[in-house]
C-alpha cells in the first residue's frame, strides 16, 4: 500500500471537485440557508488563500464556481436571499483571485463580478431599497 503524501495540488483539485463544484453538494448547502450560503464563500475564501500561499490558480475552478454561484440566477438570488454578506464576499474574492492573477476570466465575466459587487454593496450600505 502506497504510503506516500500526496502532492498538495491534488489534494486541492480532489477537494474542490468533491465539495465546491460538487452538484450533490452544493445543492445541500443552498437548502441549509444562511450557513451553506456562509460555507461555499469560505470556501472560496479559501481557493484564494492557496492562490496566495501555494501558488494554486487553476481557472477551471473559478470558472465552474462563478459559472454556478454567480452566473446561475436561481443559484445567486438563493444565495443572496439567504446570506446577503456571503454572497458579497463570492463576488469580492472573485475580483480579487482575478486582479492578483490567480484567475484569468474574460473581460465580460469581470464587468459582471464587478457590477454585481457594486450592487450588493450598495444594498449592504443601505443605499438601495
Amino acid at each position: 500500500e502506497d504510503v506516500s503524501p500526496k502532492e498538495l495540488e491534488d489534494v486541492l483539485r480532489l477537494e474542490y471537485r468533491s465539495k465546491l463544484l460538487n452538484p450533490k453538494w452544493a445543492e445541500a448547502m443552498l437548502k441549509q440557508g444562511s450557513g451553506g450560503a456562509y460555507e461555499v464563500s469560505t470556501r472560496i475564501t479559501a481557493l484564494l488563500g492557496w492562490g496566495a500561499t501555494a501558488d494554486f490558480a487553476e481557472d477551471w475552478v473559478y470558472d465552474q464556481a462563478t459559472d454556478y454561484y454567480v452566473n446561475q440566477e436561481e443559484v445567486a438570488a438563493q444565495l443572496r436571499k439567504a446570506n446577503p454578506q456571503a454572497f458579497h464576499n463570492i463576488l469580492k474574492r472573485s475580483i480579487e483571485a482575478a486582479r492578483r492573477g490567480f484567475w484569468d476570466p474574460d473581460e465580460e465575466q469581470l464587468e459582471k463580478l464587478i457590477q454585481m459587487f457594486n450592487e450588493m454593496d450598495a444594498e449592504l450600505e443601505g443605499m438601495t431599497q
